[in-house]
C-alpha cells in the first residue's frame, strides 16, 4: 500500500506542482494590471461584489459593471443612434454628437430608481469527435436566463431573483447590506450559488464539474460576508441538498476568503456538510491570479474527501489581452477521481479565443483536448465549439 501511495503521488505532484508553485508565486508578486468571468476580476484588481449583485458573484452585473463593459471591456461601443431615421433626415452629428455615454444609446437596465433587469443568453455550435465513431454535432442553449433587482430600500435591502428559460427561479434571495466602522459588510437568505472557488463561466470544468459548484447548482440558507480593505470573506450555512427538500438535520457549512489587490489576488474556500445516508464530504482548495502587463495567470486547486474516496482536482488558465475586447484563452486542467487507483486521472487542454464584439455581443471559438485511460474513448475526445453570447 505504502508503495502504492508513492507511486501515485509521483504520478500526481510532478503535474500539478507548477500549479501549486504559481499560486504561491502570485501571492507573492503583485504586478500592476494594464486593464463574472474571474480573469477580468483578475485584469483589473476587483472583488467579486465591484461587479455583481450576487456579492460572490455571477448573475445580474449593477450598475459599475453595465459602465464598464460598455466603456472599456468590448472592442466598439455601437450607438444604435447613427442607425435611426428621423424624419427621413440624417442626424447633424455637429448639432447632436454621437457619444458612448449618451443616455440615449447607454444601457442600464435600470427601470426607475428601485427595479433593474439583466440577462444572458448563451447559444452554441459544438463538435464531438470521440475515436472510432462519428463526429456529433449539435446546437443548444446553454443559458437563457432573466435577472430582476428590487431595490427596496436603496443600498440597504435588495430583492434580487433569477429565471432560467424553463422559468425555474435559480436564485431567489433578499439582502440586507450595511457598513461595519466604514467597511462593507451583507446578510443573504433564500437560494443562492454557495461561495467555493472561482467563477468559471464553463460549467464543464473539473473544479466546477468535480465540485459540483455549477451555475446549476444551489442551496437553500443564509449567508454573510464581510470585506474589509482588500479582503473577502464570505460563509454560508445551508441545507446541502441543492434546491431539494431537506432530507436530514445536518447542514452545509461554506466559506471562502480572498486577499485581492490591484493585479493579483490569492483566497482559498472550504465546505462540508452530509447527505441523506450520513455519509460525511468535506472539499478544500486554493485558487489565485495575477496580471503581466497583457498576460493574465490564474490557477485554483481542490480536494475532495467523502471518506471513501479522495480527488485531486487543478486548473492553470492563461489569458492573453491581444488588443481591447480580444482576448485568448490557454487551460490545462487536471481530475484523479480516485487516488486509490492507479493510472486514471483525466486531462484536459483547451484554447479559446472570444472578442467583445460591442457592448451586447461575444462571441467565443474554442477546441478542449481531452486524454484519460486509452481503453475509454469517450475519455479521449476531441471537443470545438462556436458560441454567441448576448448579455444585458
Amino acid at each position: 500500500m505504502k508503495q502504492e501511495i508513492i507511486r501515485r503521488n509521483g504520478r500526481f505532484w510532478p503535474r500539478i506542482s507548477w500549479v501549486v508553485l504559481s499560486i504561491l508565486t502570485l501571492a507573492i508578486w503583485g504586478p500592476t494590471s494594464v486593464q463574472a468571468e474571474p480573469y477580468l476580476a483578475i485584469q483589473e484588481g476587483y472583488k467579486c461584489s465591484k461587479c455583481h449583485v450576487n456579492m460572490t458573484g455571477g448573475g445580474k452585473r449593477n450598475d459599475f459593471a453595465n459602465i464598464y463593459v460598455q466603456t472599456r471591456l468590448t472592442n466598439d461601443f455601437f450607438d444604435w443612434r447613427r442607425y435611426k431615421v428621423e424624419s427621413d433626415e440624417e442626424i447633424d452629428e455637429e448639432e447632436n454628437p454621437l457619444k458612448t455615454d449618451s443616455s440615449n444609446s447607454f444601457f442600464s437596465g435600470r427601470l426607475n430608481d428601485y427595479i433593474a433587469i439583466g440577462g444572458d443568453f448563451r447559444a452554441i455550435l459544438d463538435r464531438n469527435e470521440e475515436p472510432g465513431s462519428p463526429s456529433d454535432d449539435v446546437f443548444r442553449q446553454r443559458k437563457q436566463n432573466i435577472y430582476l433587482e428590487v431595490n427596496l430600500i436603496p443600498d440597504r435591502i435588495l430583492f434580487y431573483q433569477t429565471m432560467d428559460g424553463g422559468g425555474d427561479a435559480r436564485e431567489i434571495f433578499g439582502l440586507y447590506q450595511g457598513k461595519f466602522k466604514e467597511e462593507p459588510y451583507y446578510f443573504k437568505a433564500g437560494q443562492f450559488f454557495l461561495p467555493f472557488g472561482m467563477r468559471l463561466q464553463d460549467d464543464t470544468a473539473f473544479i466546477r464539474a468535480a465540485t459540483g459548484f455549477t451555475y446549476g447548482t444551489t442551496d437553500v440558507g443564509v449567508e454573510f460576508g464581510y470585506e474589509p480593505g482588500p479582503w473577502a470573506l464570505h460563509a454560508a450555512l445551508t441545507n446541502g441538498t441543492g434546491a431539494s427538500t431537506e432530507n436530514n438535520g445536518g447542514k452545509q457549512l461554506t466559506a471562502s476568503a480572498a486577499y485581492v489587490d490591484k493585479g493579483y489576488r490569492i483566497g482559498g474556500s472550504y465546505t462540508t456538510g452530509k447527505n441523506g445516508q450520513g455519509v460525511e464530504t468535506s472539499m478544500w482548495g486554493i485558487n489565485g491570479g495575477a496580471q503581466f502587463g497583457r498576460i493574465g495567470i490564474l490557477a485554483e486547486i481542490d480536494f475532495i474527501d467523502n471518506s471513501t474516496v479522495e480527488q485531486q482536482i487543478a486548473l492553470a488558465e492563461l489569458n492573453f489581452l491581444v488588443s481591447r475586447g480580444n482576448n485568448v484563452k490557454f487551460s490545462y486542467e487536471y481530475h484523479d477521481p480516485d487516488e486509490a487507483i492507479f493510472e486514471n486521472a483525466l486531462e484536459r487542454y483547451s484554447l479559446v479565443y472570444e472578442p467583445f464584439l460591442n457592448q451586447f455581443l461575444q462571441l467565443r471559438a474554442g477546441v478542449r483536448e481531452s486524454k484519460g485511460i486509452p481503453q475509454n474513448p469517450g475519455l479521449n475526445d476531441t471537443y470545438s465549439f462556436l458560441e454567441l453570447h448576448l448579455f444585458l
